[in-house]
């Protein structure tokens, strides 16, 4: 059921982008600078033994389609569209149901490492600054990551006394962002041939993401890192995910624009078809695979 909720959200999103009470800057300031951190904060301080290697890998696959990006478009918004990938609200309640506990672990800790890289390269993209250390150390994410390193030995206090802080966290992240999308959805005209352009940049991100998993699964095996080498279904399910919700908040906050709705709504549609295909094919597979009872 968790995996319909998103649409749900989107749903209500659309509902009030169609009245007159307009929320989408006020939920993207309180998403950027307050609820994003928090869920970073959390999992660094709680988690980053087990997620560490996963969420490191992440992030750098994700500054490796950020430079292919811009080979593709240059366009800061379109580039982020095309590297930022919806784990968190998408992938983690299908990863979840089609693979387990295991895989609820990898998708977090993508979508930590993920999120770091998003909102804080992210936002310098499309700030329009140039690079510069110190503007991308003191992002909400980054500082968030720091502050979650310093609480590590802390983790078990963190984890008893703020559990309920990050779930409420957890829900404000997927519910609002989802929000701001359907605000933007409920302004924005799709047409077919947006959805042919979405097709084309889904198959290219598809075949890089398909080759850096690839390369990621070769690396875990000689490095032993059985995390990775043991969900090899959960980690190729990242080729099939559409552009992060979260791109639409970025873009609200920092340009007071939604042209990211369009090819997030897109994507979204081709990836559900995509993600329908290849449950398919994993749950058949795994129904050959149990052995008969005679």
């Amino acid at each position: 059921m968790t995996i319909f909720f998103p649409v749900i959200y989107l749903f209500v999103g659309w509902l009030i982008g169609r009245g007159a009470w307009d929320v989408k800057s006020a939920a993207s300031l309180l998403l950027t600078r307050l609820v994003i951190p928090a869920v970073i904060i959390f999992n660094i301080s709680t988690r980053f033994g087990s997620m560490g290697t996963v969420i490191i890998t992440t992030a750098l696959t994700m500054l490796v389609m950020l430079t292919a990006g811009r080979y593709i478009n240059r366009d800061p918004v379109m580039n982020l569209c095309f590297s930022y990938l919806n784990i968190g609200w998408l992938g983690l309640p299908v990863a979840t149901a089609l693979f387990g506990n295991d895989a609820a672990t990898i998708i977090i800790a993508a979508y930590v490492g993920s999120s770091i890289v998003g909102n804080s390269v992210g936002a310098g993209m499309l700030s329009g600054n140039k690079f510069s250390l110190i503007k991308l150390l003191q992002t909400p994410p980054v500082v968030a990551l720091v502050i979650g390193v310093l609480l590590i030995p802390f983790s078990q206090k963190i984890t008893l006394w703020f559990d309920d802080i990050y779930e409420v966290a957890k829900f404000l992240m997927s519910f609002l962002g989802m929000v701001v999308l359907g605000i933007w959805l409920s302004k924005t005209r799709i047409i077919l041939n947006d959805l042919r352009c979405e097709i084309r940049l889904f198959v290219q991100r598809a075949c890089i993401l398909f080759v850096l998993i690839t390369l990621l699964l070769i690396i875990a095996h000689l490095a032993h890192q059985t995390l990775i080498m043991d969900n090899p279904a959960t980690l190729y399910l990242f080729c099939l995910l559409p552009p992060a919700a979260n791109i639409i908040v970025l873009e609200t906050h920092y340009l007071g624009t939604g042209r990211s709705a369009r090819p997030i709504s897109c994507g979204t549609c081709i990836s559900i078809v995509a993600i329908a295909f290849y449950a398919a094919v994993v749950l058949g597979y795994q129904l050959l695979s149990y052995p008969m009872v005679p």
